[in-house]
């Protein structure tokens, strides 16, 4: 009910993003067409060769409303999208489906993450943020096949997992929104990193 109903284009940047519309935030475009962007918009069920059809040079799936486990379309899809060689970037729902498409489990929050103030913590810098969330729904830490992925980020209250890197592969998820700003810029430097490995 939130996806564009039809694809579109917006921008004319050097760089080609393939969005999968889930329910996308306005400021996810912004931060892209800050960065050189041109961003092929797609609906939630469309299919890997309709997506591929822009040759993207990285592919990003947005965040969005509702239980993950009920996107079936788009999980088949994010699963034939993981088999490519583009970079990926997901996005809380995105960042879920990802998980799910890899073999992960998902699980319903006793009280969900809401609000802008949100310690997580990057476990590669050990630098914690303070995060923007709107989610009801987790990425379980046990699920998670270590050969596939790692937990990069963390949340500090609760102890779930808030990022994933995957291995051998050039994606990574989180869970939180770096496109919100509880601070003055907090983690919008995840769109930098998206750019580094396109």
């Amino acid at each position: 009910m939130v996806s564009t109903k039809r694809p579109y284009v917006i921008g004319d940047g050097d760089y080609k993003i393939a969005l999968l519309d889930f329910g996308c935030k306005a400021n996810i475009i912004r931060e892209l067409l800050k960065r050189n962007c041109t961003i092929y918009v797609y609906p939630q069920d469309s299919s890997k060769d309709a997506i591929l059809e822009c040759k993207p040079d990285g592919i990003l799936l947005s965040n969005g409303p509702g239980d993950p486990e009920d996107c079936k379309i788009a999980i088949d899809t994010v699963k034939e999208l993981y088999k490519t060689d583009i970079p990926i970037l997901g996005i809380c729902l995105g960042h879920q489906l990802m998980a799910l498409a890899t073999g992960a489990k998902t699980a319903k929050l006793k009280y969900g993450h809401r609000g802008p103030n949100h310690p997580v913590k990057d476990l590669k810098t050990d630098r914690v943020y303070i995060t923007s969330q709107n989610h009801g729904y987790y990425v379980t830490d046990d699920s998670v096949d270590k050969d596939t992925a790692e937990v990069s980020f963390i949340n500090l209250n609760d102890g779930t997992v808030e990022g994933l890197s995957y291995k051998n592969k050039k994606i990574f998820t989180v869970q939180f929104h770096p496109e919100a700003c509880p601070g003055p810029e907090d983690t919008s430097y995840i769109f930098d990193e998206f750019l580094k490995l396109i």
